[in-house]
């Protein structure tokens, strides 16, 4: 007996058909991978306890953060902003560059009230919202995460995370943030920048936990695998357990 393998699930981005052309489209994440990553080696050598050289590696070892990286998607800026900063972020101004279009200014950028985060650890910096013009349409069942692009180095602005049940909300969804240093009067963000980055994921696993202790098997085996890594200077997880992504 065959059983067809079930397609896999399809994100979808849409934009009105006046913007299709002229904001920059949505791309993989994989597509983004920062600059300290890719130039990082996969090992170093360092003497060990004896004094022997040895290859060790680098966090470029590890999976997980390379699955950060890479999985989702990432929506960029849709046009050039230049923000003008006061009262160590309390009061933002800024300008927009419109190109040969007619956008208004508030076409990427508006802004919320202070008491709408009031308690917030970022207040009293003005929080701003970033206009997102992209309509995301997951399978019924998928919603998605928007977090700030993982393990990047950005550090000038930081959007507030949140999920969005993106198979039955059929609107366009839009990130509040913050403008983050307190000493600078003037940031440039250019068309094209990563704002956010979208990770789809099925719902269904954040409604009841097993709890318990590992059994004696389990301990045994865990041991067991640490044996076996420790041997072979490998990454247990990155050569027998993990799927390329």
């Amino acid at each position: 007996m065959f059983f067809k393998k079930e397609p896999d699930p399809i994100i979808e981005f849409k934009c009105h058909p006046e913007l299709e052309g002229i904001i920059p489209e949505p791309y993989p994440a994989r597509k983004y991978i920062p600059d300290w990553y890719k130039k990082l080696e996969m090992y170093y050598r360092a003497s060990d306890e004896n004094g022997v050289l040895t290859d060790n590696p680098t966090i470029k070892r590890c999976p997980p953060v390379l699955d950060a990286l890479v999985t989702g998607w990432i929506l960029p800026l849709a046009c050039q902003v230049e923000f003008t900063i006061r009262d160590n972020g309390s009061t933002v101004s800024w300008m927009i560059n419109k190109g040969e279009s007619s956008k208004p200014a508030n076409f990427v950028i508006n802004y919320h009230n202070h008491e709408q985060i009031k308690g917030h650890p970022m207040n009293p910096r003005l929080p701003l919202k970033f206009i997102n013009h992209w309509h995301i349409k997951t399978p019924p069942g998928w919603s998605c995460l928007f977090v700030p692009p993982l393990n990047r180095e950005e550090k000038n602005i930081e959007l507030i995370s949140g999920i969005v049940d993106t198979d039955i909300f059929h609107e366009y969804v839009n990130f509040p943030g913050f403008i983050i240093p307190n000493d600078i009067e003037y940031l440039k963000l250019e068309l094209g920048y990563p704002l956010i980055q979208v990770i789809p994921f099925r719902r269904g696993f954040n409604k009841d936990a097993k709890i318990s202790t590992l059994s004696s098997e389990d301990i045994a085996n865990m041991e067991k695998k640490r044996q076996t890594r420790s041997t072979r200077n490998a990454s247990l997880y990155r050569d027998e357990n993990w799927n390329k992504k």
